[in-house]
């Protein structure tokens, strides 16, 4: 593997991309890769195209099991591929690769000896893995696994007891289904089955996740063989956010001071979803005691009063309330105690809708980190596999949307770290009820897998979250996702660099500025773009800001509302820190609570 050189990729097929093709010419794109298709036959053999073309450069290669057998089929084009072997092919992928009889015989001479058939794969597939024997392709994904299904035919490839030389990169039930192998001087991936869409549309219920055996394989292949050409992230960050405490010594299960000691020990950073209703019971000592004293522990806002759904609301007016009266909390809580937040919301239960992410925007938050990124009104063509594939969803408003995981999910926090996203973990004070011990647990795995990880905090990873890559020009090229951002040179390249951010509306940005100076930039495309130079290790700021909107008036929230609301959270800490000792007692509560609403974790 040869993970920095310049490669272009080739899919070929019919005189048109079929479906195949156009899958991975879309998921080439995403990831950052420039594409070029070439027909088959056009000008003689497939050799001479290619040499004639691009003679100066190592090429990658890309073709479905389809094509692959229309050049079997075809002498000239067949001793072509066979001459590419020996000469500028770097590596070949075969995608698509199934048990039909044209497929095998197709792939079994390329494969020369490494693989002896394809089988079709009968029944559920219980849990699919990546080998630690194949991590200098797989990365941080290496050793880990996940369960799922196919949605198409499933096939795995039969190998050759002889072939030690052969990597299983990815594997069904132990069976190969994403090998590599060496052909003479050319690097050879195979994958088994159909390739993913990634223009297809998710829902809250079925979410990426459901496609990590069709996007694993393409996406591996076009880190390992692309290297800077492909969108890089920063160097990897964690976080881990426990929703719901208030700044005491000890709320629920969670004991500030052992988790102090937790954090300290085993080098990981948290942050509290704090509910901006309890800014007015902290005291200038606690907050002092519990965020002047460790750097590691930070506060973010969780809603406003933590009211069942009400940040799912529909009414501009009662959103922008909500989201500015939370925001005000938070600065009279600083003013008064002392204790520094992060303007990043975390929404009760994960529930939101669009219009609330145009409030977050209106009242200046940097961002959302939540358990799902769809709206609960989201429309039916609205997220797809390739948006949840970037940093943040910015699908609304061009407000940046992260998403965080359950510190269970440990496959879920290594695939963002290898796509470049921070690992956001979530947790609640029950997570504590045996102490430290279950989140140092999955701390040290992630340690393991990631060892140069950090865990800064929220402010710090979101507004140096981005995408870059190498242009040919020598300049970087960046996607950034949230109006503050933190650009570092490089110690390499031309210190240029093309910043590009999704912007939607043109109307909303009124200045965008360098280290406080403004600068020119355009919008075009649903993107905001401008030219950046920093030298090596230099940090620039960026900074966008909007104009002002008109502003809905704001909504009454009323003595009854303001009522319920106090009854609300005085359950609620009297379930975290009374009845969750007690199981049954517990149980019988919760019901009650489910009549009151609004008092459940989140």
């Amino acid at each position: 593997m040869t993970p920095h050189g310049k490669y272009l990729l080739l899919a070929t097929s019919g005189p048109e991309p079929a479906a195949q093709d156009r899958r991975l010419l879309a998921l080439a794109e995403r990831m950052g890769v420039s594409a070029k298709t070439i027909a088959l036959g056009e000008n003689g053999s497939l050799a001479r195209q290619l040499l004639d073309q691009f003679a100066p450069a190592s090429l990658c290669l890309a073709m479905s099991a389809d094509t692959l057998a229309a050049i079997n089929r075809d002498a000239g084009s067949g001793a072509g591929l066979e001459s590419l072997l020996d000469g500028p092919l770097a590596q070949l992928l075969v995608y698509g690769c199934t048990s039909a009889v044209h497929h095998q015989r197709a792939l079994l001479p390329l494969a020369a000896g490494a693989i002896s058939g394809i089988k079709t794969l009968d029944g559920q597939i219980k849990r699919f893995a990546l080998p630690r024997t194949a991590a200098h392709f797989s990365g941080v994904l290496a050793g880990l696994g996940f369960s799922g299904a196919y949605e198409e035919p499933a096939f795995t490839f039969a190998l050759r007891r002889e072939a030690s030389d052969t990597d299983a990169i990815l594997t069904a039930d132990d069976r190969p289904v994403f090998v590599h192998f060496k052909r003479r001087a050319t690097g050879v991936f195979l994958i088994a089955g159909a390739l993913p869409d990634i223009g297809k549309t998710l829902h809250r219920k079925r979410g990426v996740e459901h496609y990590y055996s069709s996007l694993v394989p393409p996406i591996v292949f076009l880190r390992s063989c692309f290297g800077d050409s492909c969108w890089q992230g920063p160097p990897s960050t964690a976080r881990l956010i426990i929703d719901d405490p208030g700044l005491t010594a000890r709320y629920g299960f969670l004991d500030y001071r052992v988790l102090e000691r937790s954090m300290n020990l085993h080098s990981y950073g948290t942050s509290i979803a704090f509910i901006p209703w309890n800014g007015w019971r902290t005291t200038r000592k606690n907050a002092a005691r519990l965020l002047g004293a460790d750097p590691n522990l930070s506060i973010c806002i969780h809603g406003c009063d933590h009211t069942d759904r009400e940040f799912e609301a529909q009414d501009p007016h009662l959103l922008d309330t909500l989201a500015g009266l939370a925001m005000r909390r938070m600065e009279a809580q600083h003013k008064r105690a002392g204790a520094c937040f992060e303007p990043v919301m975390v929404f009760p239960q994960g529930r939101f809708s669009a219009a609330a992410i145009q409030a977050l925007r209106a009242n200046r938050y940097l961002a959302a980190v939540n358990t799902t990124v769809f709206p609960m009104d989201h429309g039916p063509d609205d997220i797809t596999i390739g948006d949840l594939l970037l940093p943040a969803v910015t699908r609304y408003n061009g407000f940046p949307i992260f998403m965080r995981h359950y510190s269970r999910h440990l496959f879920d926090l290594a695939f963002d770290l290898y796509l470049g996203k921070p690992a956001l973990l979530v947790e609640h004070h029950q997570f504590f009820r045996k102490g430290c011990a279950p989140i140092e647990a999955v701390v040290a795995e992630l340690h393991k897998l990631a060892p140069t990880l950090t865990w800064p905090s929220l402010t710090y990873q979101l507004t140096r979250s981005c995408r870059e890559r190498s242009l040919p020009n020598g300049s970087t090229e960046v996607q950034f996702f949230t109006r503050s951002f933190v650009l570092k040179g490089r110690e390499a390249g031309s210190g240029r660099f093309l910043l590009r951010k999704a912007e939607p509306d043109s109307d909303i940005v009124l200045q965008v500025s360098v280290d406080g100076v403004p600068v020119p930039y355009s919008i075009d495309n649903g993107f905001l773009a401008l030219d950046v130079h920093a030298e090596p290790g230099q940090s620039r700021h960026i900074e966008i800001a909007d104009r002002e909107q008109v502003r809905p008036p704001a909504s009454s929230l009323g003595v009854a509302y303001k009522t319920r609301v106090l009854f609300r959270r005085g359950l609620s800490e009297f379930r975290d820190n009374t009845l969750a000792r007690n199981q049954r007692v517990l149980l019988a509560a919760r019901k009650i609570a489910g009549v009151l609403k609004g008092t459940r974790n989140g």
